[in-house]
């Protein structure tokens, strides 16, 4: 099986949660992989802490950090 199959829905993850959580400074991390290679590999990592949103590249040394209000930006354009 190579690529994309006919008929098969495209990978994708939607979270929400319908409660309050509390959110230390270390925050929540998920790892994100890929899956349509033979061998799985590590994409990154996503950390959401009180101060933004991080992502580390697993093959990259540069961490790419966004605050809350850059995000509220993004999204309202």
């Amino acid at each position: 099986m190579k690529g994309r199959q006919k008929g098969r829905p495209t990978k994708w993850v939607y979270a929400s949660v319908d409660q309050w959580l509390t959110v230390d400074r270390t925050g929540f991390r998920f790892a994100v992989w890929e899956k349509w290679k033979r061998n799985r590999r590590k994409v990154g990592t996503l950390t959401v802490s009180v101060g933004g949103l991080r992502w580390l590249p697993a093959r990259g040394k540069a961490r790419r950090h966004r605050t809350w209000g850059e995000i509220a930006d993004l999204l309202s354009e």
